[in-house]
């Protein structure tokens, strides 16, 4: 009996122990918001460096923008220039991982769920902008506590489309286009650093017409942007 006693006695502290923990983990979850999200998600995550992950936005059911009255389809551009973006990395030995390479559904929790499970050393997310006014250019979004590499991965790859002659740049921007507290989930759920970059506007006549003249062009730019962040986050 008094063994027992003993043991139970040593389970009373660990288990105190791991309930405070457990609370104090979801106090900093419920206050810190997205910030603590954040952080939690980089612990205990080791990025394979030669690998990235290609999103190519929407799919599916889910045809995203649409644009010359209606018949083009975002998500239809953004795989479009994603497979290709694929193609470009993967012949300068790079492991790419696409969340989908067919015209398919896939959720955004499953987007990140591929790109975590991959060890991805980036994230990049490839999206067509619209407006119902005149818009025109690229943009890049990043994470709103604006981490370093996710601005050095967006600064880079809007460089290399400034290069390349893609028009207008819109700059990078942090957050989410309806709230400055908040972020798009791809974003907000990936564990490396991430950029959802919008390729010009589907609204735009101009910004088609570039998308379809230099889609090659702009796969070899957001892949030598890709590269240049690599390279810089390796010390090389």
């Amino acid at each position: 009996m008094k063994i027992k006693y003993k043991q139970f006695n040593f389970i009373i502290p660990l288990a105190a122990i791991f309930i405070l923990t457990f609370s104090a983990v979801i106090a900093l979850l419920s206050v810190g918001g997205e910030e603590t999200v954040y952080y939690f998600n980089q612990l205990s995550f080791t990025p394979d460096p030669k690998t990235v992950c290609i999103d190519a936005g929407h799919g599916g059911s889910s045809s995203g923008a649409t644009g010359e009255g209606g018949k083009r389809l975002e998500k239809d551009d953004t795989l479009r220039l994603s497979l290709l973006v694929r193609d470009e990395l993967v012949k300068r030995g790079y492991t790419v991982v696409m969340t989908r390479d067919t015209d398919k559904d896939i959720s955004l929790e499953d987007r990140c769920k591929v790109a975590n499970k991959s060890k991805a050393s980036l994230f990049v997310s490839i999206h067509r902008n619209s407006t119902s006014g005149t818009g025109q250019g690229c943009e890049m979004w990043i994470h709103s506590m604006n981490p370093s590499d996710d601005r050095l991965l967006a600064e880079n790859i809007l460089q290399s489309l400034d290069l390349m002659g893609a028009d207008t740049s819109r700059g990078i921007h942090t957050g989410y286009r309806e709230g400055a507290n908040k972020n798009y989930y791809v974003n907000r759920c990936s564990k490396m650093p991430s950029v959802l970059a919008e390729i010009g506007f589907i609204s735009s006549k101009s910004d088609n017409a570039q998308f379809d003249q230099k889609i090659g062009e702009l796969a070899a730019a957001i892949a030598d942007g890709i590269e240049m962040t690599l390279l810089e986050m390796n010390g090389e």
